[in-house]
């Protein structure tokens, strides 16, 4: 419950941003790479979430957006390939729906510690 929390936290402050976004014709991110990312940006809010505990929540905003950064920069791709990634698997419920069962299964074997990625700090 609390991942499905924080993906709606991220979508929202994405939603914020998204609007900034051009209409570049772009490549889709691969399937694998998009799970990767919101993982990494998920655990981002959630390293954010435990640090602030006792910050306001624009100053936990602000720090969201530095690590959201990180993980993009990390992946080596730009919010705008992100976000029109994202848009895609939006407007194709299927595909989200099998995005987002594959990071259900990807948390899970991260947590067991049969998969490790790369982690914001």
């Amino acid at each position: 419950m609390k991942k499905l929390t924080l993906l709606i936290g991220l979508l929202f402050v994405f939603t914020i941003f998204s609007c900034k976004t051009k209409n570049v014709k772009m490549e889709l991110l691969p399937f694998d790479t998009m799970k990767v990312v919101i993982w990494d940006l998920l655990n981002a809010e959630e390293w954010n979430k435990t640090l602030l505990e006792k910050d306001t929540a624009l100053l936990k905003m602000k720090n969201n957006l530095k690590l959201y950064q990180q993980a993009l920069l990390m992946h080596q791709i730009t919010k705008e390939q992100f976000f029109y990634s994202y848009k895609f698997y939006e407007e194709h419920p299927d595909k989200m729906k099998a995005l987002l069962d594959s990071l259900a299964i990807f948390g899970q074997k991260q947590k067991d510690g049969s998969l490790r990625t790369t982690m914001i700090q």
